[in-house]
Parts: structure tokens; sequence; C-alpha cells
């Protein structure tokens, strides 16, 4: 009988990975196999223990992580330079959620009229609080559960995000 020797098992037979994401894997981060991402360790850690209000949030804030409903979501500008906006509210304001890549898939995730949980920087354009390119996931108590506490930030490239291996995927 063979022994296996799961440190050397090729990544894409990790279940949930596959051919596709093992490829962007190898090529992008360069995991190979199971050891590889073992010792893939995050560069910093977010705190996704608090969720702020967004009366209480500011510029200042490294991130902030709030819960709230989306009220309106509009396109602007051309083919070139589009982005989509989205008006965000919890009961205390409202904040902006701006995206510049990735409109079509986010105009497909999106629905206003339901509570999302928001996870991002915050900045100040035109005298306006908002959040370019946020974490969004709908809110639901098992989505609740599984922010808590600490989470790694790990080193992604722009084509292993778009293929879907970014911090979260990781």
């Amino acid at each position: 009988m063979a022994s296996v020797n799961y440190p050397e098992t090729p990544i894409e037979y990790l279940k949930g990975v596959g051919p596709q994401r093992g490829e962007t894997l190898k090529k992008e981060l360069g995991i190979y196999n199971f050891n590889d991402l073992l010792h893939y360790f995050p560069f910093r850690y977010v705190d996704r223990s608090k969720f702020y209000t967004i009366s209480e949030v500011s510029e200042d804030h490294p991130y902030i992580q709030i819960k709230g409903t989306i009220k309106q979501i509009t396109s602007h500008g051309d083919k070139r330079t589009t982005r989509l906006s989205a008006l965000f509210a919890d009961e205390t304001g409202t904040i902006e959620l701006v995206w510049f890549q990735g409109i079509k898939w986010m105009r497909d995730k999106i629905r206003a009229g339901t509570k999302y949980i928001v996870f991002g920087k915050p900045t100040v354009f035109n005298n306006k609080l908002n959040v370019v390119h946020p974490e969004i996931e709908e809110l639901t108590d098992e989505a609740v559960k599984n922010l808590g506490g600490f989470q790694g930030v790990y080193s992604t490239t722009d084509i292993s995000k778009i293929k879907g291996v970014d911090s979260k995927a990781i």
C-alpha cells in the first residue's frame, strides 16, 4: 500500500480549488501544493470584530465595518470612465460606496433595499464620505458569525483577484 504525502499534494486537489483556481494559485502566488499554502502567511491582520454606525465613521479610520441597506444604485460616465455607486444607509446616516472595476459583476451582485455588511477604507471625495471598492456581503446571521475577530490579509495580484483568488478565498 502506497503512502500519501499530503504536504506535497498538488493544490488543485484541495476541496474548493480545482484546476482553474489551482492554475491561478501556481502562476500568480507560487502556491503549488498543500505545504506551500500552509506556509503562505498573511502580511497583516484587520479587526473585523467591531461594527461602526455611519455617524461614527471618519476618514481617519484605517478600516470600517458597517451594517445597513443599499438605498440606490447608479452608474456614472461612459464606457471608459464608468463607475458604479450605491447609497448605503443605516439609522444614523448615509455613505457612498464606489466601484471603478468589476462594475458588471457588482451590479448583478447588489440590490437596492437589501441589507449588507460593508468593510473597507473610508475616504472623503467632494466633501462626501465614501468607501471605494468595499468588501460587501449580504447581512445574514451566518455572515455576522463568520466575520468576527481578526482576519488575515494576504498578498495577491490584480490577476488573482480578478480570477476570484483574494484574501477571503485564501
